[in-house]
């Protein structure tokens, strides 16, 4: 009984002693651990950030951010907590407090950037290639037009440039320079792996695309064979970030004008009755030797001061003020294994002339993720719907060039305040339909539905080896009707002779369009050791594209009231289809040695359907090697020096955009190798009989250009890449080019198409980075420069010259030695005063006194009415262009601006051959008060090469020359965005502000509108015949992230 009695004590003793040792140690433990609470936020705008990784160092001990930012954590007091992000800079601090807050400052991605190459993606480090990755955070808010307006001022050699103000239009881009003067000349894009061929299209909304890289020498287009000659933009759409869930709301509104400045001032209504009273006087005072009475003068403008109206028809055509809308929202989750996004947009433009705009709404799902450990898929489909406004802008005879013309003496509206149709006719003054009136009349309207889609499916076979099957597909629904309403006049007509009412006419075109492509792609990179790296890509591809159209015209309506087909009494219908396929087999290798020694080369075989059988398959193949001196022994002590690369490349690229034949059906130049039959009648004993003729003729050895393109190239960060540097030389040389050439004319036909020729493309691209923080202002610029010259060195030997243009509208010629689209007329020297200078000077036939004195080019003693005395008188390709942006953001405030410009080249005002026509048919430039007029009255400065003559006689007055070309160069203030960032509020993790303005400023002397401006095509470049104006846009709008 003791013994047990004892047993027990003894039990309770051990049991007390543990729950003592129990409680000692929890006590111990609690004084050397930290419960720690805290917040992450971004350092530059104090934004919160979710899904940031807390982990405690050297221990499993992790856990992440909330949506809100905050964390907590158990750890050792001293311990050290790592947190890190994508996107931003590790950070590590010691826990020693309770509650901490953190800001991540945003990570350099620097070397180890990651870049979307062809067929695949590449850290910045191993590129052995001339790729630009243009960084899309820094180009602040831009009115959301159209993609190729990102592209912009951001990469050496590539330029794209805004033609003309149309609302939705797309830039034109090219990528070092013209490439061909036979085949195009547009770069392929491809989006998400999908190429879609050489036009972006109006209808993809630039708010949903994440990444841009171009690809600019063969080392990275030959990967696209035959279409990656002038280069390849590779667009990546957004995709859910991983582990956050956002939604996004961006709302922005904005006004656009033509800036006063940049308006074309003719004279006003005085003015030009001054002008025309002047004109007749001056006539008479010349051919007959007298003052001329004022009761002789008509009564038109025999007061110019008693002038009753004056009207202004390019501000009565312009819409002041003209409103924007732009609206997207995102709803994206990157949480668990399946990320998906959803993004709605509305984008609404009013346009800078009155009855035009632009509509578009998109909507894109993107869903991917693994459904096994070894599966991965994903499907990614964007549609849209676009609404266009439309007018004939572009050309003197159009909207733009006529109200610079119409006589401002006319009143737009008449006395009920109806706008009047049709002005002129008066005085010898040509008569115009009303340009306010064809704006609101004239119907022109085109609707677009898109749908771009593409899926695929990755299974990784093994370890190191995946294999990708991937389906694009694009359907595109085009459009496009217009009625021209009987009370819509003739142009360039006297009297009421092109006085309505004229015969009405309507036009509907639809085209649909199918594009489909699959891939399937086998990738394999083996584990080689840790020196060395390795991977291969292999694959096949097919892709087809077909479009369908039918076209209906009707004219002769009972009114204007049913601007119907069926109405009108006179109806016709026609269609057409055409289709081109391509299969490739391609093949890619890389090898890096201790991250310093790169070998890259690339294969392609590629087979067309637009060639005859025998010249179907071209090879591109591709090689670049790189060398990483930064890494050598011998730099180890250059502790300024973050990296230093060299690299050349070597490859082949093609061209297979192939013109279509003049006068023929859209889509010819699919089938450009075969003969065509038309439909011709045919009279048989007295009877018509139906039949068909050959209308072209066939070269079945046709094949695509090829271009032979060599890279060098250097790539330099110091100061822990604070400063970047990326140099590049190239020279590509583009052989067996599409062109035209003369065939004997037994053969029943003029020309026929054939391989032949040879352009070179020469340059330097430079590209310098500096980012910069100090203190908590965080500075952001990128800079760069690009010098091309282009030579055409063949044609075809009685060929080798190629004229294009008109001997009124300014030339453009190519020409064995010379750079591509040279312009080309007379060389004006000066201005006949006298007819004793004329009787001393080469004989230019009918020309007076007051006429443009022309240098005789072949010195056979005669100015010919025609082109043999005509010289290069301008060059239209810029010596050099450049871009700058600068962007910074100090606490809640960012700040981001674009420069860029074009030096010394030229443009051909082809409109002032109508704009200063001094016969007194159209109202002219402001400029022309001070024309010459009498030996007496020569103008202020009669020896300037664009002094006008006299008025006395049309010839010798408005041929193409020198007299209309001016230098373009300019600098231009694209772009400028000020904004600030609300940090987290009940409602919202952040709320931005922004205000901004496009095209805010530009430093330029020429008189037009636009320096950018060519209405014309290929390498007829740096023509004005006015076009839609460039308008300047202020914006607000604000950005919610709930």
């Amino acid at each position: 009984m003791i013994k047990k009695d004892y047993a027990a004590s003894a039990g309770g003793k051990h049991i007390v002693a543990f729950f003592m040792a129990v409680l000692f140690s929890a006590a111990l433990y609690a004084q050397q651990n930290l419960t720690i609470s805290g917040k992450v936020v971004a350092a530059s705008n104090g934004n919160a950030l979710s899904g940031v990784t807390v982990t405690v160092k050297g221990t499993p001990n992790g856990t992440a951010t909330d949506e809100g930012g905050h964390f907590i954590i158990t750890a050792p007091r001293g311990a050290i907590l790592v947190f890190s992000s994508v996107g931003f800079q590790k950070t590590e601090v010691t826990a020693n407090n309770s509650n901490l807050n953190i800001q991540l400052i945003a990570a350099d991605k620097g070397l180890d950037e990651v870049v979307v190459i062809g067929y695949g993606s590449k850290r910045k480090r191993d590129i052995t290639a001339a790729v630009s990755n243009i960084n899309l955070d820094d180009q602040g808010e831009l009115p959301s037009r159209n993609v190729t307006q990102m592209i912009q001022g951001q990469a050496p050699g590539v330029v794209a440039t805004q033609r003309n103000g149309t609302p939705g239009a797309e830039f034109e881009v090219r990528i070092r320079g013209i490439g061909s003067i036979g085949a195009g000349s547009n770069p392929l894009y491809v989006i998400d792996g999908f190429a879609v061929g050489t036009s972006v299209g109006q209808n993809l909304n630039p708010n949903d695309i994440q990444s841009i890289s171009i690809l600019k020498d063969a080392a990275a287009t030959a990967i696209y064979g035959a279409r990656g000659s002038n280069g390849v933009v590779l667009i990546t759409t957004k995709s859910a970030k991983e582990g956050q869930t956002n939604l996004n709301l961006s709302v922005d509104y904005g006004v656009q004008n033509i800036p006063k400045s940049r308006r074309v001032k003719v004279l006003n209504g005085p003015e030009f009755a001054q002008f025309l009273k002047d004109v007749y006087s001056d006539k008479i005072r010349y051919f007959e030797n007298r003052e001329p009475s004022i009761d002789e003068i008509p009564e038109g403008y025999r007061y110019p001061e008693q002038t009753k109206y004056s009207t202004d028809w390019f501000n009565e055509i312009l819409h002041n003020n003209a409103p924007y809308t732009d609206v997207n929202l995102t709803l994206s989750s990157g949480k668990g294994d399946i990320n998906s996004l959803l993004s709605f947009g509305y984008y609404k433009e009013e346009g800078a002339l009155k009855n035009t705009g632009y509509d578009r709404f998109s909507a894109r799902a993107n869903i991917s993720g693994k459904v096994r450990d070894f599966i991965t898929l994903g499907l990614n489909v964007n549609g849209s719907y676009t609404r266009q406004d439309i007018a004939a802008t572009d050309g003197r005879d159009a909207v733009v060039g006529s109200s610079l013309l119409v006589d401002p003496r006319e009143p737009a509206y008449d006395e009920n305040g109806n706008i009047r149709p049709f002005i002129g006719g008066k005085d010898g003054v040509f008569a115009y339909p009303s340009p306010l009136f064809l704006l609101y009349n004239y119907k022109r309207h085109r609707d677009i539905a898109d749908v771009l889609s593409n899926a695929y499916i990755e299974v990784a076979i093994l370890k190191n080896l995946k294999f990708r099957s991937s389906l694009n597909v694009k359907l595109n629904y085009n459009t496009y009707k217009e009625y021209k309403p009987s009370t819509i006049g003739r142009g360039l007509t006297t009297g009421t002779t092109g006085a309505p009412p004229q015969i009405a006419t309507a036009a509907e075109i639809n085209d649909r369009l199918l594009n489909y492509s699959a891939d399937q792609l086998l990738t394999y990179t083996p584990n080689i050791g840790e020196d060395h790296k390795l991977d291969f890509l292999a694959g096949f591809t097919s892709q087809e594209e077909t479009v369908k159209q039918i076209r209906g015209d009707a004219n002769t309506f009972p009114d204007d009231l049913t601007p119907f087909l069926n109405a009108g009494a006179i109806r016709s219908s026609s269609s057409l289809e055409y289709t081109w396929a391509l299969i490739a087999y391609i093949a890619r290798a890389n090898y890096s040695f201790k991250d310093k020694y790169l070998i890259s080369g690339s294969f392609r075989r590629e087979g067309s359907s637009r060639f005859s059988k025998g010249y179907q398959y071209g090879d591109f193949p591709s090689a670049s090697i790189g060398w990483r001196i930064s890494g050598e022994n011998f730099m180890s002590n250059v502790s300024w020096l973050t990296d230093l690369k060299l690299r050349a490349s070597y490859g082949k690229t093609g061209n297979s955009d192939i013109p279509s034949i003049v006068n023929s059906p859209q889509g010819v130049g699919n089938y450009i190798s075969l003969p065509f039959l038309t439909t011709s009648g045919y009279i048989l004993n007295n009877s018509f009989a139906p039949g068909v003729i050959v209308s072209s003729f066939a070269n079945k050895s046709l094949q695509w250009e090829k271009s032979d393109q060599t890279n060098i190239g250097l790539d330099m960060a110091i100061l822990n890449n604070r400063v970047t540097l990326t140099a590049e030389y190239y020279n590509k040389l583009t052989n067996d080019m599409l062109l035209p050439v003369s065939i004997p004319a037994v053969s029943g036909f003029t020309s026929s198409y054939a391989n032949v020729g040879q352009v070179r493309n020469r340059g330097v691209e430079i590209a310098v980075g500096y980012n910069e923080r100090i203190g908590k202002l965080n500075l952001r610029t990128s800079g760069n420069i690009a010098f091309n010259r282009s030579r055409v060195m063949s044609i075809n030997g009685a060929n080798d010259i190629l004229w294009y243009g008109s001997f009124y509208g300014g030339y453009n010629v190519n020409k064995v030695g010379r750079p591509i689209g040279m312009i080309y007329g007379y060389d004006k020297i000066g201005i006949f005063n006298t007819q004793d200078e004329i009787d001393h000077a080469p004989k230019q036939d009918g020309v007076i006194p007051g006429g443009m004195k022309f240098r005789d080019a072949d010195s056979n003693g005669e100015i010919t009415y025609d082109t043999k005395d005509m010289v290069e008188i301008g060059n239209p390709n810029p010596k050099f262009t450049w871009g700058l942006t600068i962007d910074m953001d100090y606490k809640g405030f960012d700040f981001n601006i674009l420069f860029m410009g074009a030096q010394d080249f030229d443009v051909y005002r082809n409109i002032e051959a109508s704009t200063m026509n001094m016969d007194g048919v159209f109202n002219v430039l402001d400029k022309a008060k001070d024309r010459w007029r009498s030996a007496e009255n020569p103008g202020t400065n009669p020896t300037d090469v664009h002094a006008q003559g006299g008025t006395n006689y049309f010839k010798w007055s408005r041929e193409s020359s020198n007299r209309y070309v001016y230098d373009a160069s300019y600098g231009w203030v694209k772009a400028a965005t000020l904004g600030y960032t609300f940090a987290k509020t009940r409602y919202f993790n952040n709320i931005r502000v922004f205000v901004g303005a496009n095209n805010l400023f530009i430093i330029t002397n020429y008189p037009g509108n636009n320096p950018d401006v060519s209405q014309r095509s290929g390498t007829q470049l740096g023509n004005d015949d006015e076009a839609y104006p460039v308008p300047r846009t202020f914006f607000v709008g604000a950005k919610f992230n709930f």
